[in-house]
């Protein structure tokens, strides 16, 4: 897989599967600015970019995983979708604009987990 086989989607469109109730798992791979947050989008789950090698398996296989990010063009969110690729992850995406461009638009968020 390449950077360009990566399904990119509009927070739109993540908001859209929510509610028609697709299979899709928004993960926070943000590195800059996570450690002062206090929300994340709706249902994410958590991967520490820094250790993200040893936590690909741990996730769903079941579900189009949508990474998101906090870096100018997707740069970790990419990284790490095609590694989840790479460790058979079938269905992998990336978050157009990410963490940034979803609160922008206003969507709904929830209080970041506990780390």
């Amino acid at each position: 897989m390449a950077w360009d086989d990566v399904s990119r989607w509009q927070p739109v469109d993540l908001v859209a599967a929510f509610r028609m109730g697709d299979a899709v798992q928004p993960v926070d791979v943000r590195d800059l600015e996570y450690r002062e947050a206090t929300e994340q989008i709706r249902r994410s789950i958590r991967i520490d970019p820094q250790a993200f090698e040893s936590q690909i398996a741990d996730l769903p296989g079941d579900r189009e995983l949508i990474f998101y990010c906090d870096r100018p063009g997707e740069a970790t969110s990419m990284k790490i979708a095609l590694w989840a690729f790479d460790s058979g992850k079938s269905r992998v995406g990336v978050i157009i604009g990410g963490w940034d461009a979803w609160q922008a638009a206003g969507y709904p968020v929830e209080p970041k987990a506990a780390t």
